[in-house]
This record gives C-alpha cells, structure tokens and sequence, in this order.
C-alpha cells in the first residue's frame, strides 16, 4: 500500500464495534479511505460532504473517499460499527436498516461478513428523519451536485443576500460555502486523477479549474500530494 495512505492530514478509522467517550466531538477532519459507521446505540451529529445529519440507532453513515467532515456527540452511551467500505459499494449518505442486531453479531466475529451483510441491508433500507434539510444544506446538495455553481447566483435565486448565504453556511458547516464548493470541486479531480487515465490538464477544465496548475495547487492543499504524483505512486484499488 502507497505510503501516501498514510499521510498525517488522514484520519484513520479501526474497523470494529467502538464506544465513543463521553462529551466526543471532533472538528473538521479528512479521510481519506471511504468507510461506514452502523449507529447501535446513542445519538450523535455531523456535517460534512454529504450534508448536515443527525445520526441514531439504526442509522448508516456511509462515508465517500476523500471525505471531510465535523462530528459532535449529542447523547451519552453512542455505540458504533465502523467498516471499511468502497465508493463502489454505493452512493454515500445517510440510510436506516432494520438488521442492526445481526450487523452486531457478525461485527463481533467477522468483519468482512458484516460488511458483506451490510451491502446486502442497505439495498432494501428506508428513509431517516435524521437527514437536515434548512437552506445551508440544500445549498450543500446543489454543490455537491455542480460544484461550479456561483454563491451570489444561488443566494440571489432564493432571495438571500450573498452575505447572509456566506454566514449562515459558515456557522452551519463551519467553512464559507466557496471553500466548500473548492473542495468539493478538489475531490472530483482527485477521483478522476486516480482512477482514469485521462489528461490533467483535462482533468482540471473538465472540474472547473482555472488551469492545471489551479487544481494541483487544491489537490496539494487538500491531500499533501500533487496530482502527478497521485497517479504515479498509488492504485485507487488499493485505497478501497
């Protein structure tokens, strides 16, 4: 495995079941593996790529590659699964199932079988309340859609001055919505840099960047590595 794994600026997750500590917070932090969190028991919160959510027993955080995001425990006793995971696997998000029980018991002796057995409970899971949806959020999921979108367009679309739009994200997320977006609009290079061979400079026009040397900048920033060598030294096989 390419030592770029193991940068500094990744947190690391130990797969298993995990107890959180009392008063557990985090702030914002990068991953750099995609990987799931089961909650059994407690409820915890966390904003980030895929949005602002509010996570309870029975709900499933998939977390993507390359994700960002803050946590902050809101109850006592927040118990968890924590699984390696692929983007492969499926979209990132925020899902409930009914099979938390058995997910334990196989957590307890075989990893890969609860994960296996996850896959499996996550293509008949149903809707969870714990997903937020105020306007920071939706502006969140716009970005995420098209990371191009411009912060003065989409505040004047829904009838908000850019400063409210830039506050308001910022106390929600805890970043303005243009580093936001930046990052967002990172990842997709990363992605493609890593799992295609196509032209950075493509790369770069085709993400959004002003230029090549604009995303290796971000790709630098956000990773520790540039993008060339990203592609020279690691396999996104391996980072699955």
């Amino acid at each position: 495995m390419s030592a770029l794994v193991e940068r500094p600026q990744f947190r690391r997750i130990t797969p298993g079941i995990e107890t959180l500590p009392a008063r557990f917070t985090l702030p914002r932090h990068r991953h750099l593996r995609a990987y799931a969190t089961i909650v059994l028991t407690g409820r915890f919160e966390e904003s980030g790529y895929v949005g602002r959510v509010s996570a309870s027993a029975g709900d499933v955080l998939v977390h993507p590659a390359l994700d960002c995001h803050a946590n902050q425990m809101v109850s006592a006793g927040v118990r968890l699964i924590r699984l390696n995971w692929s983007d492969a696997y499926g979209a990132a998000g925020l899902y409930r199932v009914d099979e938390v029980d058995a997910l334990a018991r196989a957590a307890e002796k075989d990893l890969v079988f609860a994960t296996f057995l996850l896959k499996e409970a996550l293509k008949k899971s149903s809707s969870t309340p714990g997903q937020k949806y105020d306007w920071p959020d939706l502006l969140a999921a716009d970005l995420a859609h098209s990371p191009s979108i411009e912060i003065g367009a989409w505040a004047e679309a829904n009838g908000m001055a850019r400063e409210t739009v830039s506050r308001g994200f910022a106390a929600a997320y805890g970043i303005a919505p243009k580093v936001f977006r930046a990052e967002l609009r990172t990842r997709a290079a990363w992605l493609r840099v890593t799992q295609s061979c196509d032209r950075l400079s493509s790369i770069a026009a085709e993400t959004g960047f002003a230029d090549q040397a604009h995303m290796t900048r971000w790709v630098s920033y956000l990773t520790g590595a540039s993008p060339t060598v990203w592609r020279r030294e690691s396999h996104f096989a391996e980072l699955q």
